[in-house]
């Protein structure tokens, strides 16, 4: 992740102690920038897929964030084996 700003990442990061509670931290969001290299996607293909509801995001600032755990449970449920 791009670290250009500079936040406050203590208070960003801080989390209930109750795991039932549990919200996702700083670290569990990656950048679209990230994401589109990591995937080998282009900014079109996202984008569509966020309109579609495949994959949600949040946007701070001018930045567009995806949650990991939803990449992981997206590639999951698409997950194809490739025959050639």
């Amino acid at each position: 992740m791009h670290n250009g700003d500079n936040w406050n990442l203590e208070a960003l990061m801080m989390t209930t102690n109750d795991d039932t509670n549990a919200c996702p931290v700083l670290y569990d969001w990656i950048e679209m920038s990230d994401l589109l290299i990591m995937l080998h996607i282009t900014r079109n293909t996202l984008r569509e897929w966020s309109i579609e509801g495949e994959l949600k995001c949040s946007r701070i600032k001018n930045r567009v964030y995806f949650l990991r755990q939803d990449i992981e449970r997206f590639l999951y449920n698409h997950y194809q084996i490739y025959k050639p």
